[in-house]
């Protein structure tokens, strides 16, 4: 683990995943807490750095209550980072494992999460990985998290997948989205769906 990344002071390290890593950072320059999301130094696929970048711009659009705030973009000896809210709680999936939730829990989840939903489709952007891991619980409200598959509607979309490969997870896409489809913003309204099914049923 790095002592620091630009005048980003790493504290800890919040998750780890095949591309990168997001660590638990202070903010030397404006002291405060901060996740910073990095790509692993050891990747050298332009690709993984271009889906860090369109995060950021993804997550810029939008100013809302219930989609985490970017704070910073930037580069340190050639790796890519972005600097975000850092949260306290629970992703949903954390929450959902002790068993279904209450109706008005989940309803109250559900709302939040397509408050989200219309704001970043209102600014056209389409998350394109809705589920449980992605909404992150705050003693605030809900979060909705990571934009690495989200698409800015109006950009070119940049080939960052081979041909045939799901965008997203598969047994949160829409039907559409599972033949091969692109897709819009209603096929995020049925993953929010599935979602509240899952958290009502506990399967």
């Amino acid at each position: 683990m790095p002592k620091s990344i630009s005048h980003y002071q790493i504290t800890g390290t919040l998750g780890e995943g095949g591309m990168g890593i997001v660590y638990a950072a202070w903010d030397e320059r404006l002291n405060r807490a901060v996740a910073l999301k990095t790509i692993r130094a050891n990747i050298s696929d332009p690709a993984a750095t271009e889906r860090l970048r369109r995060e950021a711009r993804a997550a810029a659009r939008v100013n809302h209550p219930n989609i985490c705030q970017l704070y910073d973009v930037g580069t340190e000896d050639g790796q890519f980072y972005i600097a975000m809210e850092l949260l306290e709680g629970e992703p949903l999936v954390s929450r959902m494992a002790e068993g279904p939730l209450p109706l008005q829990e989940a309803a109250t989840i559900t709302l939040s999460t397509l408050s989200a939903l219309e704001a970043l489709h209102r600014h056209s952007v389409i998350h394109r990985d809705l589920k449980p891991s992605n909404i992150f619980l705050t003693p605030h409200g809900v979060k909705l998290l990571d934009f690495g598959l989200a698409r800015p509607l109006d950009e070119q979309d940049v080939q960052l997948t081979t041909p045939g490969m799901l965008m997203g997870t598969p047994r949160y896409l829409a039907p559409e989205n599972l033949l091969g489809q692109s897709g819009d913003h209603r096929g995020e309204l049925f993953s929010a769906g599935v979602v509240l099914y899952e958290m009502i049923t506990g399967q």
